[in-house]
């Protein structure tokens, strides 16, 4: 019996297909620009509104000038400055999802709104797990003016860890807010371009179509140089072709036109070829981005994506499920897995539940084992003193085990993955003995020590004071507000 290894993989002719479907629709179809200070610069680069349809068309060469322009690594920098990360080949990052509007209690087990105290914790307890490579702006603090809620998220991730981060802005003006308190981490605007120390999220309006806030957003984080993810979202049966391949033009086609949109506002742009597709619920009228159609176009653009060379992002590793049950546990596991094998570079996904609604401590330090397990899976397989294996296997032959073999000794270290206290591999009275924890004392544990043992460099007084400032200047919102304060734990 032979077993098809490539069976639920995209044909290995059809990316090239797929962009050349995509470059098509982009030139014929086009795409509605909702903005008039887009349009016109874009008018500058002959990417003019159709008369006929109010269209902008993307001439074929256009995109491909744009796609030659765009680097195929994405670097990011700590908050000091210095190199921690990059997206490109199959460089694998996991990083929490975002952005949810509530959070599950970890005491309570109910849904509710956030506070900038819950962020603060889960900041730390971020910073503090070993296979979440980089933050994100996870979930919104309901506690403060919603104007300034997605630069003060950003602020408390740099007030409290020195990781790169996962963010983007709310509204058409949000970025340049951001991107200047991001500048007061560098020596100025073009040490920022220099230095980039966060990703946005930038969405069309599937079908082809950007709006007055997402094309706002990516025209400035081009502006500023800030590395951009084009996170189409597609809901496969609604606003999507059912069928994968259909629905990977689509994808395809909204990534490029964000793609030649960023390249003509600064050639050079980092641009991550992202998405966030799910398959439309029928019956239920619900959108799973767990669901398997939706699991086969992630895999399908990445695919894509790494044909044009660009670097990958996805929202996977994580659960539609409302709570930490089993559910929860297969669909974060599956997506982690599939996600490692695919390459993707920057997977957003953990510690989320609900359809990205609903944030969860418990599940982010359970999903930093996934993690680990997922990352360890796809390790390359190399020859490790165990070829020729004749000498070994008589060894083992001749003593019965391999317990205290010198090969064991040097090589088990680093091939038997133990892991840590979210996976039980004890027995029944091993388990009994340590207290009979369940899986929810285990995380709760993990996450007290965590945030017990967090230490990172404080920002100086002298700039909380100044973003703080910044804040209350540039608030749209006319009501008098005071700023919570930045407390502990929540």
């Amino acid at each position: 019996m032979v077993v098809e290894v490539d069976a639920q993989r995209v044909d290995r002719a059809a990316p090239a297909r797929i962009v050349d479907e995509a470059l098509t629709v982009l030139e014929r179809t086009g795409v509605l620009i909702e903005d008039e200070h887009a349009l016109k610069r874009l008018a500058t680069v002959g990417l003019a509104p159709d008369a006929a349809s109010g269209r902008v068309l993307f001439p074929r060469k256009v995109v491909e000038r744009a796609l030659a322009s765009t680097p195929s690594a994405v670097k990011l920098h700590d908050r000091d400055g210095e190199p921690y990360a990059t997206l490109e080949g199959d460089r694998v990052h996991f990083v929490p999802a975002s952005s949810a509007l509530r959070v599950l209690d970890r005491r309570t087990q109910e849904q509710r709104e956030p506070k900038t105290a819950d962020f603060v914790e889960y900041v730390k307890l971020a910073d503090g797990l070993k296979n979440i490579d980089y933050l994100s702006t996870a979930f919104i603090p309901k506690d403060i003016p919603q104007d300034i809620a997605d630069a003060w998220r950003l602020y408390l991730v740099l007030a409290h860890s020195k990781r790169p981060i996962v963010s983007g802005a709310f509204t058409a003006w949000g970025v340049p807010r951001m991107a200047e308190l991001m500048a007061m981490f560098r020596a100025g605007k073009a040490d920022l371009v220099k230095k980039p120390m966060a990703v946005f999220t930038c969405c069309p309006n599937t079908p082809l179509r950007w709006g007055e806030d997402p094309i706002a957003n990516i025209m400035d984080c081009a502006e500023w140089g800030i590395p951009i993810e084009v996170v189409p979202v597609l809901l496969l049966g609604m606003i999507s072709p059912t069928t994968t391949i259909g629905a990977l033009v689509l994808h395809t086609a909204e990534v490029l036109s964000g793609l030649t949109i960023a390249q003509t506002v600064r050639p050079g742009t980092p641009v991550i070829f992202g998405g966030a597709p799910a398959s439309f619920h029928m019956q239920l009228m619900t959108n799973p981005m767990t669901a398997v159609e939706a699991l086969q176009v992630y895999c399908g653009y990445a695919e894509v994506a790494k044909h044009l060379k660009l670097p990958t992002q996805a929202y996977m590793a994580l659960s539609d499920s409302k709570f930490n049950d089993p559910q929860a546990g297969m669909e974060t596991g599956v997506g982690a897995f599939l996600a490692a094998s695919a390459g993707i570079n920057s997977v957003s996904g953990p510690g989320m539940l609900d359809y990205v609604n609903c944030f969860s401590f418990e599940k982010l330090v359970f999903d930093d084992e996934v993690v680990a397990h997922a990352k360890r899976f796809v390790r390359p397989v190399e020859v490790k003193d165990d070829l020729p294996a004749a000498e070994l296997l008589a060894e083992l032959v001749r003593d019965k085990h391999l317990l205290t073999s010198e090969h064991t000794l040097a090589r088990w270290p680093e091939e038997l993955y133990l892991p840590g206290p979210m996976v039980d591999r004890t027995n029944w009275d091993q388990w009994s003995e340590q207290g009979s924890r369940d899986w929810r004392a285990r995380a709760n544990q993990v996450i007290d020590e965590t945030l017990a043992n967090y230490e990172v460099e404080p920002l100086p007084d002298r700039q909380h004071a100044e973003i703080r400032a910044m804040f209350v200047k540039t608030c749209r919102e006319e009501e008098a507000f005071t700023l919570p304060a930045l407390v502990e734990t929540a």
